[in-house]
């Protein structure tokens, strides 16, 4: 007798993410997708920079392709502490155009978290973000209590993949397979270290939701007036200087040229050569002067 032959599993298809439902997915979870980006980077970068760059981060992360690529949709905890509310169904249903902006949101911030090195060329999201821009106006999420605050400077003293797995427990409620997954998915060299480092920070997911990391909410205020003013008029001067020189630089005529009158004697050109001619030399009469306008010279 022949033992049945047992057939192979099926393996689910990783779903593939096209560019018109990664849009979609930006544009209906686009303040969780900023607040997941907000969080994961440093703190060092000050709060106005902070939430330009997770603007800009997630504005990037839409791919310019036609088709982007798959999309791993990880494991989600049951009953966690994550934030519930907008962008919850999207992850409860396993959406994986917002799995795949979640990733690359998070590969942003990651590289976003990485010291400059002198030796390094750095990388897009190091740099200060060219969009959006905001000019003599400083924006900063609105404050919170003293838990949100003491939460952030304790997330501050966390590498960024440690604070990564934090906000992917807190805020996407997952556990710590699919956080480990996703960590390596966006390119962390050891999930298990971040999420060892994480342990150390108190599990207070719900301060996550709170508006003092909400950079869709924002506070403005100007920035140095009196600093301000002095470079606008250093810059005006400066532009007043350079019009002056370049009005004299642009008359015309070649006066100082070196087919000029007034050259120097070394530039050898006509006017030069027939003004410093003795042959062309002309003398007055010895008694001319005694008909000269004025007679008081010596």
């Amino acid at each position: 007798m022949q033992s049945p032959s047992k057939s192979p599993k099926s393996s689910r298809p990783t779903p593939v993410v096209d560019v018109e439902q990664a849009e979609a997915a930006l544009v209906e979870h686009y303040p969780r997708l900023v607040r997941l980006a907000y969080l994961v980077l440093p703190p060092s970068l000050g709060r106005n920079r902070r939430v330009l760059t997770a603007h800009a981060l997630t504005q990037r992360a839409l791919p310019r392709s036609r088709r982007t690529g798959e999309a791993a949709v990880p494991g989600q905890r049951g009953g966690g502490g994550g934030q519930a509310g907008e962008g919850g169904r999207a992850r409860a249903l396993g959406d994986p155009a917002y799995a795949y902006m979640r990733l690359q949101v998070l590969r942003g911030a990651l590289d976003a978290s990485v010291p400059l090195r002198w030796n390094a060329w750095p990388k897009r999201a190091q740099l200060p973000p060219l969009l959006p821009q905001v000019r003599g106006l400083r924006l900063f999420p609105r404050s919170g209590g003293s838990d949100e605050l003491a939460l952030d400077q304790r997330l501050s003293t966390l590498s960024g993949a440690a604070r990564a797995a934090y906000v992917l427990r807190g805020l996407e409620a997952l556990d710590d397979a699919g956080v480990g997954a996703v960590l390596a998915a966006a390119g962390c060299d050891d999930p298990e270290d971040a999420l060892d480092e994480a342990d150390e920070v108190e599990a207070r997911y719900d301060l996550l939701a709170s508006p003092e990391f909400d950079p869709c909410s924002l506070q403005a205020r100007p920035t140095d007036l009196m600093r301000r003013r002095q470079h606008m008029k250093a810059a005006g001067v400066a532009a007043a200087a350079v019009l002056v020189c370049g009005a004299l630089l642009g008359l015309p005529g070649e006066g100082w040229g070196p087919d000029g009158a007034a050259a120097p004697p070394y530039a050898q050109n006509p006017a030069g050569q027939a003004a410093l001619d003795p042959g062309q030399l002309t003398t007055a009469a010895a008694g001319a002067w005694k008909r000269s306008a004025r007679t008081d010279f010596s």
